[in-house]
Order: C-alpha cells, then sequence, then structure tokens
C-alpha cells in the first residue's frame, strides 16, 4: 500500500508525462492518496476498482484491463495467462525464491502442501509476465535460480521511503494508549506468519528476567488478527489498530525502538521508515535486513528470543544514553537509499518501454 501510493503520488506530481495514464487504484491505497492531487494532474485518469488475488469472476477489470498497450501490476502476480497488453509486474513474494525456508517448519503436512500448491500456482503467472520488477538484487537472483526466468527480463528498482517522511506537515496524529513500562517497543504490519511476532512475549519475558525492564509491544494488527492472538500475547502487547501511510511517522517517533523479527522478506520499508525517525531498529539477523540497514541497525536472532532482549537492553537499558549522532546517520543513510522520484521515473520507463 505504501509503495503504491507513493509512486501514484510521484506520478501525479510530474509535469513531463507526455502519455496517458490510467490509474487503476483499489480503495485501500485510495484511502492513502491526495485524491485532488490526482483530478489535477492532467495525464492521469484515477479509476477506483479492487481485484482480490484470482478473481477470475472480475470481468469488467479484465475487460477494462484489455485496453491497454502496457500494465503495470507493481506487486503480482497478475492472473492472466495471456494477456494482450505488455505486461510489467513487481515481484516480492520470498517464500517463492526461498522454497526451503524454516517458516514451513511451522506448518502442519496439509498446511505446508497448500502453501507450497499456491505459490507454485502464483511462480506460473509471474513467468507469464513481459518484465519483472524486484526491490533488492538477492531477489532477482532468486528468481533466476529459481524460477529459472531470463536476468534481461528482471529489472532491480529499489524500494525507498515515501517523501512523506521529509514532509512533518503531512503526518497524521496516531492514538497511543498508555502503558506503565519501562521501554515503548512497536512493529508495523500485518501479523503473517513469517513476520514473527510470536516471540514478542519471549523477547518481553527475558527483558524482565534477565534486565529488570517492562516493556510492551505496540502493534497494528486488524481487530481479526487481535482477536486470533494468545492471552500471552496480548499481555504484553497494545493494538493500536492498521495505520495509514500518514500515521506511520508519528508511530514511529512515539516509540523507543522497532522490533523488526522478521523469517522471511523480499524487502520491508519498516526498517527505512524506523532509520528515518531516528528511533533504533532491532531486527533479525538475514540478508534482507542487512542488505537495507548496513551497520545502522542492531541485529538478533530471530529463532532465540534472548539474543533480541540482550540486543535491546543494550541500547535502551537503564543508564543508557542514545547518540544523536549514530541516529542522524541511520535516517541520513535511509533517506539516500533511493528516492521516489527515481523510482516512479524507472517504472514509468519500464511502462513506456523505454527499457
Amino acid at each position: 500500500m505504501q509503495v503504491g501510493a507513493s509512486v501514484i503520488s510521484e506520478m501525479a506530481a510530474r509535469g513531463d508525462v507526455e502519455v496517458p495514464l490510467t490509474v487503476l487504484v483499489s480503495s485501500a491505497v485510495e484511502r492513502n492518496l491526495d485524491t485532488g492531487l490526482l483530478r489535477s494532474a492532467g495525464h492521469l485518469r484515477p479509476e477506483t476498482m479492487d481485484i482480490r488475488g484470482f478473481d477470475a469472476w472480475n470481468r469488467a477489470a479484465w475487460r477494462r484491463m484489455d485496453g491497454f498497450d502496457s500494465v503495470l501490476t507493481i506487486f503480482g502476480p497478475l492472473y492472466r495467462w495471456s494477456p494482450p497488453f505488455r505486461s510489467i509486474v513487481g515481484f516480492a513474494q520470498a517464500w517463492i525464491i526461498y522454497p526451503r525456508n524454516e517458516c514451513y517448519d511451522r506448518l502442519s503436512v496439509v498446511q505446508r502442501l497448500k502453501t507450497r500448491l499456491k505459490f507454485w500456482i502464483q511462480a506460473q503467472f509471474f513467468r507469464r509476465a513481459d518484465v519483472l520488477v524486484v526491490e533488492l538484487d538477492h531477489v532477482k537472483e532468486g528468481l533466476v535460480r529459481e524460477l529459472g526466468i531470463p536476468p534481461e527480463r528482471i529489472h532491480v528498482v529499489r524500494n525507498c521511503l515515501s517523501s512523506l517522511y521529509l514532509n512533518e506537515a503531512l503526518w497524521q496524529a496516531v492514538d497511543m494508549p498508555q502503558a506503565d513500562c519501562d521501554l515503548r517497543l512497536g512493529f508495523v504490519g500485518r501479523n503473517h506468519m513469517h513476520k514473527n511476532t510470536g516471540i514478542f512475549p519471549e523477547i518481553a519475558s527475558a527483558l524482565e528476567a534477565r534486565h529488570g525492564l517492562h516493556a510492551r509491544f505496540y502493534v497494528t494488527f486488524t481487530e481479526e488478527e487481535w482477536r486470533a492472538c494468545s492471552a500471552e500475547f496480548r499481555k504484553v502487547c497494545i493494538n493500536v489498530g492498521p495505520l495509514t501511510v500518514a500515521q506511520c511517522p508519528s508511530f514511529y517517533r512515539a516509540l523507543d525502538g522497532v522490533v523488526f523479527p522478521s523469517l522471511l522478506e523480499c524487502f520491508s520499508a519498516t526498517p527505512l521508515e524506523a532509520m528515518a525517525m531516528e528511533t533504533p531498529i532491532f531486527a533479525s539477523d538475514r540478508p534482507f535486513n542487512v542488505d537495507v540497514c548496513g551497520s545502522h541497525a542492531h541485529y538478533f536472532d530471530p529463532l532465540v528470543p534472548e539474543t533480541a532482549a540482550d540486543r535491546i537492553a543494550g541500547v535502551l537499558g537503564r543508564g543508557r544514553r542514545l547518540d544523536p549522532r549514530t541516529l542522524r546517520a541511520a535516517r541520513e543513510h535511509a533517506v539516500s537509499f533511493s528516492s521516489p522520484a527515481e523510482r516512479a521515473n524507472r517504472y514509468l520507463e519500464l511502462l513506456i518501454g523505454k527499457t
């Protein structure tokens, strides 16, 4: 959602686009857009259209797309076997490029078979794309290795911060319930299994037992996800509900630290966003985090909660003081990682066939 809203806003703000663009946005992305900016952009024709996965019966959507020369799906797959247009599809499905990942061990035999079948089907549709767009080099390497896609069909367009993070006037407030604790730690994202948020109670317990620190985790789950959480999880966590993109900066700023324990990603913007807000980021020691954060994150073994607790206490424990120069360096790294304008320009070049 963040990427979609950012890319569309950048395209709307440009005055040098020589071809007309129709923007089909989901209602969720639309809520994060300045609709006035969209409608004032003469080269954009915005339309709201919800397509949920393999929606074979949404014939109106398919007929609408059939009139285009090129279609960019920001994150696919696009479930069209032989589309009558040039199909450019964004790829961000780590389960496909890392098929032997440790998350499968957490599934029952039936769930494992269903999951492998689902991603096998998705892989076939990804193979049908004329161009695939990925966010980091390790993803391109995975597509070549696992799906045998020729490297010349894969373009790396680095993800980046939304320009919203550079304009405080656009930030929106978020209701952060008060909690009697020493540390307010947070996580932004859905509660998917590979996000590994289930270790939060164990981190909280280790912080208390090993370091005498009482922590609370603020999460951004849907109501359905929150109801599915265990009593043990809800005891140490506070759910603020899903955030809009404009609320995220305020959320990060209200925290002592962000904990990102994911086991499997292609790319996540959360570490970049936390660094941009000068909030310490504690991340799983995995290539998708190290490639983005470099030396500006505090890494831990996501399978050993005690290592996360030790890292958090080592930075945020009693008597510890954060070095503002270190936090500023992390922000500078995040801001310079890539730019929204550069990303939108690359997408436009692919869309109109310049690359």
